[in-house]
């Protein structure tokens, strides 16, 4: 099975899967990429994050198929960042519009997929920022927009509990990846799902952040 660890920028995710799946794990490495800036051709970006989304895939395959379980750090199926940024008003709705027909068709040739488990590691707001702060090894010069995103992330994997229910789970320290019921799911290129999900998003509301109240993003 597929398994993706998630969360808002400085959870510490990338920590976690070091720390337990030190053997290997999918990295999202999105600092060692030349990408191009968010406001750059809405086509020339989304052609490259779909790309590197399905880079990201088919590695967690590759790892899937040797062990058995492959764990990855951020979701390989990466459209919710475009939706959330254009929700929390950072960006129009260009980006996003032309990555889901990218994914959409990426699912069709099952080029991608949902992940069979997505846990979220939460972090309340305050900390986030403290640790952006004190962490000098990664640049973080967006990371007020990247707090903006939670509430609209959270939105985004409450809307697909709703379709693949069990899937999303907190990730608690008690939790042992390898114990999670099931494996590989029958729905990951489920087309139909994908457009009931993008559907049910549609008139979405961001999620409360941990104070219980909503953020707007600040334009990077």
């Amino acid at each position: 099975m597929i398994v993706a660890i998630e969360g808002p920028s400085a959870a510490g995710k990338t920590t976690w899967c070091r720390t337990h799946f030190p053997g290997g794990f999918v990295e999202e490495a999105v600092d060692d990429v030349a990408a191009p800036d968010l406001h750059a051709d809405p086509n020339q970006v989304a052609r490259f994050w779909v790309n590197f989304a399905v880079q990201n895939w088919q590695r967690a395959l590759a790892l899937e198929s040797a062990n058995g379980i492959a764990v990855c750090d951020g979701d390989p199926f990466h459209l919710y960042y475009s939706w959330a940024v254009w929700k929390s008003g950072a960006l129009t709705k260009t980006l996003f519009e032309v990555e889901s027909e990218l994914y959409r068709s990426a699912f069709e040739k099952k080029h991608i997929g949902f992940a069979d488990y997505v846990l979220w590691l939460g972090v309340p707001t305050e900390e986030l920022r403290r640790r952006a702060k004190s962490d000098p090894t990664r640049r973080r010069k967006r990371h007020e927009m990247y707090l903006g995103l939670v509430p609209w992330m959270k939105a985004w994997y409450e809307a697909r509990e709703q379709f693949l229910p069990g899937t999303v789970r907190g990730l608690l320290n008690m939790l042992s990846v390898r114990d999670l019921p099931g494996g590989f799911s029958p729905s990951r290129h489920d087309t139909q799902i994908f457009d009931q999900l993008l559907l049910e998003l549609k008139d979405a509301k961001p999620a409360p952040n941990a104070n219980g109240k909503e953020r707007a993003a600040k334009r990077g």
